[in-house]
């Protein structure tokens, strides 16, 4: 029975009489939680200090009347209760009350910080002051004094208090939902079977050249995993096997030095779906968590399986041994200020993160996310693996824990001549549209690959109009790309006429095997990456042939983009034979970030003066202005089954999986359509495209930047 003595975090769950949530008890439960999640980073009695003062603004009898009016369904107002618990356990708290301030509005800037701590409401100041007298200050490790430091340490904080709060409300709200949550298998059982399963893929590989060299990759790995924490380097050419070596590497690694879980982040979503059907072949599907826009559960709410629920609730606050997730995904809760965002933060603590394709992360935000990634090696008891065929040179630009990251594979330049398949050459003059289109229609298999979409569409409309002809781009839905990836690789396996062009969307990572390779000129990484799509397993009785040309009239992405084309199209004419070598594309890579403006936002500023708003604004891997349009046209069934979903219903598996019949378009754009009736708003205010939608190309549209190949 309700007290009218006693005090509340929460009502009873929805439809019951009893049990009322006790403050104490809340406080309590998620002050040891929150304690524990912190022990992984030299922060426990923070941790524990901020769960006991998350909800002590609870104790205003006003917000305590609220609670019983909302249990009696009579109208009622709240009053805050996070500024005033803060504002109360200031003196012991400092920095980290911004925690407690922001644990349902998210972490606001210090500077602003002061302004709401001084005018939060005396009352419930006062209601809270006898709930948080008791909390001392905490000790704090000496390291996180410096201010950047400190920024990162407060977020970590943040995330053990959310994670706890919100599974200390579950287990009162929810008790069944959190009955389904599983930490899932030990990483020892995750590390025999993988070698179970190299050891098999080893017997039955015939003696190539490509098999030897992986075969030498994964003798390397396991050789290194024993080295001491830090970054490491695997420089692996294309074709390779570093997917599973480098998780070999991890997983021996994490097994050396007690570690909690493998969180491998890759750029490209198709590249994920990918990974995670290599992994889940391995390991089986319920083993992995995979942690992206574009992963749909399967079902929702009730309809869900048990493990797919499981799966989603893992995916909350990544409770899983091996995350497969994206880089944007990554980096943008590393430096977000959400709740929900930052929730799964403190997971990382203690693990190997696998930089998949690490070549692809933002020049232009690099000194940020480089900082942030010394911080996790020094402090938080992770390791870095920077896994790709053309590896950056971070010298000058980070410090040397990650500027002199160990190699795994000593000598990687050896392995690129053993796995040569390549013949490069240059077009000596600039082709028109049909000087490409005629190149790719006189071969038999040809892959060319095109800066921007506007370039990609001008090229596939001039080429001969056929079965064999394939387009892959963002102007069509992810659920269309992958169908288009599955065609071709079962084309190319039979040895039937494909032809494909494309953006960058298949270049970095995707198992395709083409004899003849077209790049427009573009970044030297991003030229060496499409050459991985040529003769990728060395089956051809001679080596295949990648063509780089310069189009006319063609266009490129802004800033560092264009930097980086100038420096390869300089590369390219000085000696187009040694490219992918490791020498040239480190050179590459140092004058480019030396050109670039590696914080063009200006985040290391914000972040010394704790402005963690700021902070989440400028740090966009996706640069924002761009308006997700779905699409009914290609699979109508899909969309307009989730459409029929109320909105009040829709979870993050339902947006999901929406994303799969979504595309992209500059707010400008879409705006245009809007106006000429190609979109509409559904009743969640979703734009939906009611335009033509052709099976080749995608959406029609105009005259289009870059894609945006990421996604979260």
């Amino acid at each position: 029975m309700v007290s009218d003595t006693e005090y509340y975090a929460h009502t009873p769950p929805r439809c019951k009489l009893e049990p009322w949530h006790r403050l104490t008890d809340h406080l309590r439960g998620v002050a040891e939680m929150a304690a524990e999640f912190g022990a992984a980073f030299s922060a426990g009695d923070v941790c524990r200090a901020l769960g006991l003062a998350h909800d002590a603004g609870k104790a205003d009898p006003r917000f305590q009347a609220y609670l019983r009016a909302c249990h009696n369904d009579e109208a009622a107002t709240s009053v805050p209760h996070a500024v005033p618990g803060a504002a109360a356990a200031e003196r012991a708290l400092g920095p980290f009350a911004l925690a407690v301030m922001g644990h349902h509005a998210g972490l606001t800037d210090r500077a602003d910080a002061r302004t709401m701590l001084d005018r939060a409401d005396r009352r419930s100041v006062e209601a809270a002051t006898p709930w948080t007298d008791c909390i001392s200050r905490p000790a704090i490790p000496s390291w996180s004094k410096e201010p950047a430091a400190l920024e990162l340490f407060v977020r970590m904080c943040f995330s053990a208090l959310i994670d706890a709060d919100y599974l200390d409300t579950e287990a009162h709200m929810a008790p069944e939902r959190s009955r389904e949550r599983r930490a899932g298998r030990p990483l020892a059982w995750y590390r025999k079977t993988l070698d179970t399963h190299l050891d098999a893929l080893g017997a039955a590989s015939p003696d190539t050249p490509v098999n030897r060299v992986r075969a030498d990759v994964l003798k390397s790995c396991h050789a290194m995993a024993s080295e001491p924490q830090g970054a490491f380097r695997l420089t692996v050419p294309t074709g390779g096997g570093k997917t599973l070596s480098g998780l070999a590497f991890a997983l021996r690694h994490a097994d050396a030095y007690d570690l909690r879980r493998i969180v491998v982040a890759i750029p490209y979503t198709s590249i994920i779906d990918q990974t995670a059907t290599v992994f889940s072949g391995v390991f089986g599907p319920e083993n992995i968590l995979e942690h992206h826009s574009a992963y749909d559960p399967g079902g929702e709410g009730e309809d869900q399986a048990p493990i797919e629920l499981r799966r989603k609730l893992a995916s909350e606050n990544w409770n899983s041994p091996l995350i497969v997730t994206t880089t944007v995904q990554l980096f943008d809760s590393l430096f977000s200020n959400r709740p929900r965002a930052c929730r799964k933060l403190h997971r990382i603590a203690r693990s190997v993160i696998v930089l998949d394709e690490a070549q692809t992360l933002p020049p232009e935000l690099l000194g940020p996310i480089l900082d942030v990634l010394s911080e996790l090696i020094s402090h938080y008891g992770c390791s870095v693996v920077f896994c790709t065929a053309t590896q950056p040179d971070y010298s000058g630009i980070a410090d040397t824990l990650l500027t002199e990251a160990r190699q795994i594979v000593p000598d990687p330049a050896r392995l690129f001549s053993a796995l040569a398949r390549v013949r490069y050459h240059r077009e000596e003059t600039p082709l028109n549209v049909a000087d490409v289109a005629a190149r790719i229609d006189g071969s038999r298999q040809t892959l060319c690959i095109l800066n921007t979409r506007r370039d990609a569409v001008r090229v596939v409309r001039a080429c001969r109009k056929d079965e064999d002809l394939f387009h892959l781009s963002t102007l069509m839905c992810p659920s269309h790309r992958r169908t288009v990836l599955t065609e071709v690789r079962e084309r190319l396996a039979d040895g039937r006429p494909v032809r494909l062009v494309a953006t960058q969307v298949v270049e970095a990572g995707v198992d395709l095997d083409f004899p003849f390779v077209l790049r427009a000129v573009g970044p030297l990484d991003r030229i060496v990456q499409a050459a991985g799509r040529c003769n990728r397993e060395g089956k051809l009785e001679s080596l295949g042939d990648c063509l780089v040309f310069e189009l006319k009239e063609a266009g490129l992405p802004r800033g560092w983009y264009t930097t980086a084309t100038s420096l390869a199209a300089t590369a390219v004419r000085e000696d187009i034979d040694s490219i992918d070598q490791p020498g040239p594309i480190g050179a590459y890579f140092r004058e480019l970030f030396n050109k670039t403006n590696i914080d063009a936002q200006d985040i290391r500023k914000c972040r010394q003066e704790l402005a963690y708003a700021h902070v989440a604004k400028r740090f966009q891997m996706i640069p924002q202005g761009s308006v997700a349009l779905i699409v009914r046209a290609y699979d109508d069934f899909a969309p307009n089954k989730l459409l029929a979903i109320p909105p009040e219903a829709r979870d993050n598996g339902w947006y999901r999986a929406i994303a799969r019949c979504s595309v992209g378009v500059p707010l400008g754009e879409a705006m245009r359509m809007e106006r000429e009736g190609m979109v509409a708003t559904e009743k969640g205010g979703m734009k939906v495209y009611e335009g033509i939608y052709d099976p080749l190309i995608g959406i029609g549209v105009g005259d289009l930047p870059d894609p945006a190949d990421l996604l979260i």
